[in-house]
C-alpha cells in the first residue's frame, strides 16, 4: 500500500509541474543551441511555440562538453538566463526622428528625415533591395511611410489574407509606449493591401508575447498602399492612444520595432529585415524573433523646424 501512494504521489507532482519543468529544459536547450524556439503564427495568427531540432553540424562544432555542463547547470530560472544575453558586436541603430507636425505627411516634406536603414535579423546589411521609411506625428496619431523598391514587384507575395498580411511582402510595426509597458501592439500592412492588427501582452520571457483581445476603446489604424515604379509605398495612421499614449510632444518618445518581410515569411527567398536586428538588442543564441521587447527602441520625437 505504501508502494502504491508514493506512486500516486510522484504522479501528482510531475503532473503539476511538467509545463514549468519542460518551459525551462527547452530554455536551457535553447542557450546551448541544441533545439531552437521560434514563434510561428498558426490558424487566427494565434502564436504557437515551435521547437525545431538543430541538426547543422557547424552548430556543434565550437561546442564543448565543458560548455554544455555550465549553461546546463542546474537550477537557473528563465529570468535568471535572460538576464546576461549574448548579442552581435554590430553598430546599433541610430535612433529614428519622428517629425512634429500637423497633418498627414508627404513624402517630400523637407521637416521628415529617413530612418536607418533597416539590416538583416542578425545585423549585417542586406542591400539587394532598398527600404526607406519616414514619420511625423501631431502628438495624437502616428504616421508612417514606407518605400519598398523592388527591381521584380511582380514577383511580390500578394496571395495571403488579411489574418496571414506577414506572409506577404510585408510591413510589421511594433509599438509599445515604454519599458513599464504590460503590453504591445503590432500592424501588419501587405504590398497587396490587406493588414491586420494584433494586440499582445508582456510575458516573462523578453522574446515573446501572449496573444490577447483587442480593447473596445482600441481605434482601427487607417492604411493604403500604391505601387510606383520599382517599388511599393505604404501609408500608415495609428492612435497613439492604441498603446496608452493621450499626447506625444516634442522630445518624447516611443518604443518601436519595424520589420520587412522580403517576400514574405516561410519561402525560399524570403528576408527578415529589423529597424533594430533582434541578434544586437536580443540575444543571438536564439533564433530570430520579430516580438523580442529588447529590440523595442526609443524613436524620439523633435518640432519640425
Amino acid at each position: 500500500m505504501l508502494w502504491i501512494l508514493l506512486f500516486l504521489l510522484f504522479v501528482a507532482v510531475f503532473s503539476f509541474s511538467r509545463s514549468f519543468t519542460g518551459e525551462c529544459a527547452v530554455g536551457l536547450l535553447a542557450l546551448t543551441h541544441e533545439v531552437s524556439v521560434t514563434e510561428i503564427p498558426g490558424k487566427g495568427d494565434s502564436p504557437v511555440a515551435a521547437i525545431h531540432i538543430v541538426t547543422d553540424k557547424k552548430l556543434d562544432a565550437g561546442k564543448t562538453a565543458k560548455s554544455r555542463t555550465a549553461t546546463a547547470s542546474a537550477g537557473k530560472t528563465l529570468e535568471e538566463m535572460f538576464k546576461n544575453p549574448v548579442t552581435a558586436n554590430f553598430p546599433k541603430t541610430q535612433t529614428p526622428v519622428i517629425c512634429y507636425r500637423e497633418g498627414f505627411p508627404y513624402w517630400e516634406d523637407a521637416g521628415l528625415t529617413l530612418f536607418a536603414p533597416l539590416r538583416k535579423y542578425d545585423g549585417t546589411l542586406w542591400n539587394r533591395e532598398k527600404t526607406e521609411i519616414k514619420a511625423s506625428t501631431d502628438g495624437r496619431r502616428l504616421y508612417v511611410l514606407c518605400r519598398f523598391y523592388d527591381k521584380n514587384p511582380a514577383q511580390a507575395v500578394t496571395s495571403n489574407s488579411a489574418g496571414n498580411a506577414w506572409r506577404d511582402d510585408s510591413i510589421e510595426l511594433f509599438l509599445m509606449k515604454d519599458r513599464k509597458s504590460d503590453f504591445y501592439c503590432q500592424y501588419i500592412v501587405s504590398v497587396s493591401g490587406s493588414g491586420c492588427v494584433l494586440y499582445d501582452k508582456n510575458t516573462r520571457q523578453p522574446n515573446r508575447g501572449e496573444r490577447a483581445d483587442i480593447p473596445k476603446n482600441f481605434v482601427s489604424p487607417r492604411y493604403s498602399v500604391n505601387s510606383f515604379e520599382g517599388g511599393f509605398e505604404i501609408e500608415m495612421s495609428i492612435a497613439l492612444s492604441n498603446i496608452g499614449i493621450r499626447e506625444l510632444k516634442p522630445g518624447a518618445s516611443l518604443l518601436m520595432q519595424i520589420v520587412r518581410n522580403y517576400r514574405g515569411q516561410g519561402y525560399s527567398n524570403s528576408v527578415l529585415l529589423q529597424l533594430f536586428p533582434v541578434y544586437i538588442y536580443g540575444d543571438k543564441r536564439l533564433r530570430p524573433s520579430n516580438h523580442d521587447r529588447r529590440a523595442f527602441q526609443p524613436a524620439v520625437v523633435q518640432q519640425k523646424k
